[in-house]
């Protein structure tokens, strides 16, 4: 059957069905994409659909020694929920996430259910509750708006918030009759742009207590708002807390964000769901239990089972509405043929049995990864990644541990090549030349890709306003390569702690042309044997001997200088910016193999060189040649590779502040162009010989 949707005129997407096929197909004509806007269509394409389910235990595959089974009932009738809103309201707040929170508390709180309680928390380093006698009906308020955030303050005790919420939720738990703490489930969705400076402040301790505290009832959500959050902190809360962790990545579209990650929490459906698995599992506990259970969800449980067995007992037992005991028991028989094959006709046929291995493998890949997470000592975390590192690398999944990489392949008159290779413990695939290695962007946070590896280094410089700093220098090719940097308001509680972006990028190259790019936040200019003056606002492609410059979507230049050197640089703006942000610029080495060995600089320094990552008595560790070992830890940096699309957040080796001057073997002062001193340092140098 063949059903159309959109524009039937044009027959832009329609759907095919079959018994066990659905193909889907967009096809936008031109007509579309440019009624859409004038860079054509950029949405996501979502598709939504669903699977018939009979049994109330869901659908259960068992292929070639292993099962999967998927949970997602159908029929029940939503458990009441009393939920605590704990909101960050610190001077980091201030401004447009404040006006995005408030406008998506607004939507939230009309789509609670009648039955539904709550009660919202605000905090910075002092807490105010909403309603101080503990949690109230939807239905016996007034219509209209809630919220009423208290303004901006200092500080941010997480600590106390979240003890806060656990004396509301404890309340309403302990009234009785027909009052909002009976059969309901207790939910807080935590929201944090910082991390903890007021009150108690060491992770571990404010773990104890909100764990205490919390007692096994209550699932915490917390939400990570920016790229300052301390999101480890708030995925171990609320892994250790029956609940999740996400981040809101601050854009134009973050009140939506947040309105999403509620919609997948507001309608509870069973709470304490326990699956018991009857029959002979493999090196696996025999049952799995998840603290809830929410509408439009589904859960995933995949194992092995002993050779021979050819059933298996699946035991359903959960806490539904009004606290009622949902019981259920299925059995299923294993399918004898795992060479069956599913998909759709004209298609290479997808083998059941092997698709059923690789999803154990992931699940099973995302349970250990979440133990690594949360396990206190080394060695079992050591043993952890080691049984992550072997799925991973056998199933072919990218994980923290491992990396994708395309390897460009070069033909021999054998038409041979050399296969990729792994890193002692850190499962890296390794590549012969490094491409794409180097960037600068935001505050300013340099990324740097460890040669022949894909793991990357990250640091960030603390400038000064107005400096103007030597980024790239190759005296061989003749490039030079400085960016001049623009101050911004401390955050609030770091005042001592100096915020600079890039506002000018200026590219000289000097052989076998003479050219210089100077790139602000307003204009391009390109000074060659004339001046030509563009504007970021008019798309432009400009080609001259051994320069290409092209100019998209008012805020991506790509320059281009011969066969072998490519740059990005990227403008960075805000629709609603708030008093700490500023319109700045980023830089990219898309293609750096045309540098020279010789090349200096913040960046150029590290496209030849010998740096190596490894695994030292006191930890992770740099390893560079003549220069002693700088210690890294494994963390997580927001990227802004893209203006038009939202920044990713992506694993990073971590430089500390206190040892960036170490990595870059030369104090700050040696890559600033425009000081006195470093003038008359370099006058000095080169007058002696010395360059």
């Amino acid at each position: 059957m063949r059903s159309y949707y959109g524009d039937t005129r044009a027959s832009t997407s329609w759907i095919e069905r079959g018994e066990t096929c659905a193909r889907i197909t967009f096809s936008p004509t031109l007509q579309d994409q440019s009624s859409s806007s004038s860079s054509g269509i950029m949405a996501d394409f979502r598709v939504q659909y669903d699977v018939v389910m009979e049994d109330i235990i869901g659908d259960v595959q068992i292929y070639g020694g292993y099962f999967v089974h998927y949970f997602a009932p159908r029929g029940l009738q939503p458990v009441e929920k009393n939920v605590v809103f704990v909101i960050d309201v610190s001077g980091s707040m201030f401004g447009t996430k404040m006006k995005q929170t408030k406008n998506a508390m607004n939507v939230i709180l009309g789509d609670l259910r009648a039955d539904d309680s709550f009660n919202i928390i605000s905090f910075s380093d002092t807490v105010s509750v909403w309603k101080a006698g503990g949690s109230v009906q939807k239905d016996s308020l007034r219509q209209g708006k809630v919220v009423s955030l208290s303004s901006p303050q200092s500080g941010t005790d997480i600590n106390a918030a979240l003890l806060a919420a656990a004396s509301v939720l404890n309340h309403s738990h302990q009234e009785t009759g027909n009052g909002p703490g009976v059969g309901r489930i207790p939910l807080i969705m935590f929201l944090t742009d910082g991390e903890p400076t007021a009150g108690v402040t060491t992770p571990s301790v404010i773990l104890s207590n909100v764990r205490q505290a919390l007692g096994y009832r209550v699932a915490l959500f917390s939400l990570a708002f920016g790229d300052d959050a301390d999101f480890p902190l708030l995925r171990r809360l609320s892994l250790e807390n029956r609940g999740a962790a996400h981040r809101i990545y601050e854009d134009s579209d973050s009140a939506l964000q947040l309105e999403g990650l509620y919609e997948e929490i507001s309608m509870p459906l069973l709470a304490n769901v326990r699956l018991d698995y009857r029959g002979g599992l493999v090196g696996a506990s025999p049952w799995t239990l998840f603290p809830n259970y929410f509408g439009g969800s589904e859960l995933v449980v995949a194992g092995q089972v002993q050779p021979g067995k050819q059933e298996l007992g699946i035991h359903l037992a959960a806490d539904g509405p009004k606290g009622q005991l949902l019981l259920a028991h299925h059995s299923e028989e294993a399918t004898n043929n795992s060479q069956k094959a599913f998909g759709c006709p004209g298609e290479p046929a997808l083998n059941v049995a092997h698709f059923i291995r690789r999803l154990w493998a992931y699940v099973t890949i995302g349970q250990l990864l979440e133990e690594r997470f949360q396990a206190r000592d080394t060695t079992t975390r050591h043993l952890l990644a080691a049984r992550v590192l072997n799925l991973s690398l056998e199933y072919n999944f990218v994980t923290p541990l491992t990396s994708l990489v395309m390897v460009h392949l070069k033909k021999s008159s054998e038409e041979s090549m050399k296969q990729p290779s792994i890193t002692d413990g850190l499962g890296t695939f390794t590549i012969q030349n490094c491409i794409s290695c180097l960037a600068v962007d935001g505050d300013p946070h340099f990324v740097i890709h460890l040669p022949h590896s894909e793991e990357k280094i990250c640091f960030t410089l603390d400038g000064r306003p107005g400096d103007l700093l030597q980024l790239i220098e190759d005296h061989k090719t003749g490039l030079h390569v400085s960016g001049q940097l623009l101050g911004a308001p401390p955050r609030l509680g770091h005042k001592d702690q100096t915020r600079t972006y890039f506002q000018i990028i200026t590219v000289t190259a000097d052989k076998p042309r003479d050219y210089t790019i100077t790139v602000s936040r307003s204009s391009i200019s390109v000074r060659g044997e004339g001046t030509l003056r563009l504007s970021w606002d008019q798309p432009a492609l400009v080609k001259k001997p051994q320069l290409e410059l092209h100019v998209a979507s008012a805020s991506r230049l790509t320059l281009r200088l011969g066969p072998f050197l490519e740059f990005l640089i990227l403008r960075h703006r805000y629709r609603n910016p708030s008093t700490l942000q500023r319109p700045h610029l980023g830089f990219y080495v898309v293609n750096g193999s045309g540098l020279s060995s010789l090349t200096r600089g913040l960046m150029g320094q590290f496209q030849h060189t010998d740096i190596r990552l490894v695994i030292g008595p006191s930890g992770p560790c740099l390893q560079r040649h003549h220069s002693p070992d700088v210690p890294v830890i494994l963390g997580k940096r927001l990227m802004k590779d893209s203006p038009r699309l939202l920044p990713r957040w992506t694993s990073c080796w971590l430089v500390k502040r206190s040892h960036v001057e170490q990595l870059l073997g030369q104090p700050y002062s040696a890559y600033v162009l425009n000081s006195t001193a470093r003038r008359h340092e370099i006058g000095n140098s080169r007058g002696l010989g010395i360059e």
